[in-house]
């Protein structure tokens, strides 16, 4: 309570100080001359001062000017209409300002026209050098305005803080939200449903999208050369705006066509051809393919089933304006003028009438050392609205009077994170080379192959309080060759009290993280067995450096202490002495943790016990009854709830289903997790029978989402109250009981072979409960994350994990579709998918062994394929042209930027139909579509992981 009445009278204050601040208040409605119609956002500024605003969406305007800024006139300015300068008013005041349109230049008697199409080809030639190609430090005004008929479901003002980039790849825009204000909306009784269709999200992200250099040659921009056949472009006059000679172009399409999406008009700059604004509106035809493939995309498709509701795409306006600063062009203002239809049969609403207003104004450019930001940067998953607290501040501004208080400049003052300056970090990558501490790591010597271990009986305790662990693990082995001196892991940082053989200590080094054991025999064959006693404080997962694993340390929403291991990427040796190499797992294992009193401990397999030790501990002992993988072993510690399920298996067998959620997320799992057997039952149908039904599945709530053998952690997903089905987290962890528990690779660097399938098993439930169109979709729209600057297949030999390896998830998995599209059917694709798993259950295996089975399986030679993909950063590139020959249509195509013998066949198209097969290879083929139009055939590069070049 005291921290309530603290925080109020901290807001009191505030807006007291803010009121008492004193204004001059001038407002107004700026018109066009002649017709008399408002002109939305024209921009309102003092002259040579710092106070400015823009008009709001009916051209109305309020400029609160402070009594210490005096100007004597204001400057009202509109792309395409002359600039005004008036006095400003000696009091308050109402304004009615009319602006008249800039004045067409008069043409001589003799006149060429220019080219319409000529001049918008020289103007993106020249983007490089009439625009900023450097990052930039922008701030901004942002506002959304969203209704339904006649009433307001979002509105919201905000300043924003944006980190903007060019095209750079690999970089990305970042936004950070200064404050904001919303309005209030009163209680719904379908609040799911008005959330759904209030909050838009990401759009001032996507607002940033529409700059027109970031993406001239999008696949469908009106701008990207490949589309020029779809439109005219036509020369209409030049105007001029102040000093500035501005021409004018106006586009549309030759005909109606599905690729033609848009109509409007270009302003160009006389002296440079830098494009200063552009206006443009749906097409009919354009307003159909958003509805089709634009509407928020697959979570559109999601929510608008689960919702039972849909909206429809009618027009959309967007205006894009740049202004100059320091002979640059620079993004200035987008506003986004969408109108919809709202239809719900079940709540009766039958085309209702949606409008959403999105504005972006940039208010203020900063180009010196700009850096991204390392903090506050918000979720691009995120609607604007939802960023901002629940109150609207009257003391905010109105409409665009933007009284910025000082933004401490971190992208100045803060350096990015450098994880090379982290202590214990340790990097290697394929710039600077490889350590001896990398081969060690992994490499198989013969310190290694010399024995293979078949039993870990691990017995540990863990404090959270101290950071600390003390255990003891028994390794049991076989042996394979002649040794005395063999090799196990342990982080350096880890303290060996002892190393035990029968019973008697024995000598050993360390070098690194590697323990070199030395037998007073020289063991020939059959069975043996160490024991490792240590002690220590474990190395922490750090998210700085992507794999970076270790012991997590947090607390539960109660404030509880929440415990988990996630080692994968830095080795179960991070934590407990084993032979830290995926290729050689045990054939079984026995877990015992001991933690304080009171918590509950959950790790892999059965549990066997549960005994209280006194008052002060509990000591939890499981068995794990398949072969584990070392980075699989794992617990998490902390205050649990637990309930169990049953699933019937494609074996008939029963499997038990163990779920551990925080005690004020069990009702919220009770709800949502009876779909695991659903999930369960596509992934039999899939893959194959459940691999692990003696040691049960596990559902575990944790500060992080892993796959850790039959205990699969989800993470903290539990926290979104406005779950309707199984997330996909659960659906990606969980498939890893397959792809990267029941098989794993040998060596971490063919670590897509885990990924990419747990991955591609995202993309098959969402075809089980949306269908296989909306499966393709979640596939196709996941092409803009991949990176491509490493191949997905790794560095062998030195467990080399710790770079972005997003590729090993997303264009593996797009690899897998694209592979898919090349059996005859859904039951080959769910056949092969079997057969892998029954040749390699519980075992480890190379990419190269795999790829040849596959190729086997597919009876083709795949090796080219797996090659471009896995250990290339390039992507097929399919050339083709089109000439209207007598008899129809003559095709020339090939492959372009491949591997030597790649020869994927590929897939054409009719319009939006499939058509038929094509066979490119390296050198040119030429075929001839009979009774087909030029424009009416493309190449299927939605399900066929390509890049697509017409000629």
């Amino acid at each position: 309570m005291r921290f309530y009445c603290l925080a109020l009278i901290f807001s009191l204050c505030s807006l007291l100080v803010f009121s008492q601040q004193s204004f001059r208040v001038v407002s107004g409605k700026i018109r066009d001359a002649r017709q008399q119609t408002p002109l939305p956002y024209a921009s309102v500024q003092a002259l040579h001062e710092s106070s400015r605003t823009t008009a709001n969406g009916h051209g109305d305007f309020l400029l609160k000017i402070p009594l210490w800024d005096r100007p004597d006139s204001l400057v009202i300015t509109f792309m395409g209409y002359r600039r005004v300068v008036i006095p400003v008013p000696q009091e308050d005041g109402h304004l009615n300002v009319n602006l008249e349109q800039a004045s067409m230049e008069l043409a001589p008697v003799i006149i060429s026209t220019p080219n319409g199409q000529s001049l918008i080809e020289k103007a993106i030639a020249r983007m490089p050098a009439n625009y900023d190609t450097a990052r930039l430090r922008l701030s901004a005004f942002y506002r959304e305005d969203i209704r339904m008929g006649q009433d307001t479901l979002n509105y919201n003002e905000s300043v924003l803080d944006i980190f903007k980039v060019y095209r750079q790849p690999g970089q990305q825009d970042q936004i950070r939200l200064v404050k904001g204000r919303k309005h209030q909306t009163p209680p719904r009784d379908d609040p799911r449903f008005y959330n759904w269709i209030s909050n838009i999200t990401n759009t001032a992200y996507s607002s940033l999208m529409e700059d027109l250099q970031k993406s001239p040659d999008a696949p469908r921009s009106f701008l990207n050369p490949d589309n020029f056949y779809l439109y005219r472009f036509v020369y209409r006059e030049a105007i001029m705006e102040g000093d500035r000679r501005l021409l004018i172009v106006d586009y549309m399409p030759r005909k109606p066509h599905k690729k033609a999406l848009t109509k409007g008009t270009v302003y160009l700059e006389d002296s440079t051809l830098a494009i200063v604004k552009v206006v443009w509106s749906l097409t009919p035809d354009g307003a159909n393919w958003i509805n089709k493939h634009g509407m928020g995309g697959v979570a559109y498709t999601i929510m608008s089933r689960l919702m039972k509701a849909s909206l429809t795409f009618q027009d959309a306006i967007t205006t894009i304006q740049y202004k100059p600063y320091k002979g640059k062009w620079y993004l200035e203002q987008v506003h986004r003028h969408w109108e919809l239809v709202v239809n719900s049969r079940s709540r009766q609403v039958h085309n209702a009438p949606w409008k959403g207003d999105f504005l972006l104004q940039v208010t203020g450019i900063s180009t010196d050392s700009v850096k991204p930001f390392d903090a506050g940067v918000a979720s691009k998953a995120a609607a604007v609205g939802q960023l901002i607290p629940q109150r609207y501040d009257t003391a905010f501004w109105e409409n665009f009077n933007i009284l910025l208080p000082d933004i401490p400049d971190t992208v100045k003052l803060t350096t990015t994170k450098d994880t090379a300056a982290v202590p214990g970090i340790r990097l290697s990558n394929r710039e600077n080379g490889f350590t001896r501490r990398d081969t060690l790591r992994g490499m198989l010597s013969p310190f290694r192959t010399c024995y293979d271990v078949t039993f870990y009986n691990l017995d540990v305790s863990v404090s959270a309080e101290k950071k600390y662990i003390r255990g003891r693990n028994e390794i049991q082995f076989r042996v394979m060759q002649p040794f005395s001196r063999f090799q196990l892991d342990l982080y350096a940082n880890m303290v060996i009290d002892s190393v035990l053989y029968k019973d008697a200590p024995v000598s050993y080094t360390r070098e690194y993280d590697a323990v070199f054991i030395t037998l007073p025999d020289t063991l020939i064959s059959g069975q043996s067995a160490v024991t490792i006693v240590y002690h220590g404080q474990p190395q922490e997962g750090d998210a700085r450096l992507p794999m970076y694993g270790g012991i997590l340390y947090d607390k539960d929403p109660a404030g509880n202490p929440w415990t988990q291991m996630v080692c994968q990427g830095s080795g179960a040796s991070v934590w407990w002495p084993n032979k830290d190499h995926q290729s050689d797992e045990p054939d079984s294992m026995r877990i015992a943790v001991t933690v304080p009193a009171g918590y509950t401990e959950i790790s892999n397999g059965q549990l066997l016990s549960k005994v209280n030790l006194g008052d002060t501990s509990t000591r939890y002992e499981w068995r794990v009854t398949y072969p584990v993988n070392n980075y699989n072993v794992s617990f998490c510690i902390g205050k649990y709830s637990h309930f169990t399920d049953q699933y019937r298996s494609i074996t008939g067998d029963t499997l038990v289903l163990d779920y551990y959620v925080l005690p004020m997320h069990l009702e919220r799992a009770r709800k949502l997790f009876p779909e695991v057997k659903q999930m369960l039952a596509t992934f039999e149908k899939a893959f194959g029978a459940y691999p692990f039904p003696r040691d049960g599945f596990k559902l575990v709530e944790s500060p992080y989402p892993m796959e850790h053998q039959s205990i699969v952690c989800f993470g903290k997903i539990l926290n979104d109250t406005g779950l309707l089905i199984l997330p996909s987290i659960i659906w990606h962890e969980s498939a890893h009981e397959w792809w990267g528990n029941a098989i794993t690779s040998e060596d971490i660097a063919d670590m897509w072979i885990h990924e990419g399938f747990a991955t591609y098993a995202e993309v098959l439930m969402t075809e089980m409960l949306f269908g296989k169109a909306v499966g393709a979709a979640t596939v196709a729209e996941s092409k803009t994350g991949v990176l491509n600057k490493e191949p997905v297949i790794g560095v062998y030999n030195v467990n080399h994990i710790h770079y972005d390896i997003g590729d090993m998830y997303t264009k593996a998995s797009l690899m897998l579709h694209t592979l898919r599209q090349l059996l005859p059917g859904d039951s080959a694709w769910y056949t092969l998918l079997n057969n892998i798993q029954r040749q390699y259950r519980y075992r480890t295996l190379s990419s190269d062994s795999l790829e040849a089975f596959i190729s086997h399986q597919m009876k083709r030679n795949l090796k080219p394929f797996f090659d471009q993909y896995l250990r290339l950063t390039t992507i097929p590139r399919l050339e083709y042209s089109l000439k209207n020959v007598a008899g129809g249509l003559q095709l020339r195509y090939r492959w372009a930027g491949t591997v030597a013998g790649f020869d994927m066949p590929v897939k054409y198209t009719i319009g939006e139909k499939p058509g038929g097969w094509l066979y490119p290879e390296a050198e040119w083929k030429v075929t001839t579509l009979k009774k087909m139009n030029a424009e009416d055939v493309g190449v299927d590069d939605e399900n066929f992981y390509i890049t697509v070049e017409k000629q």
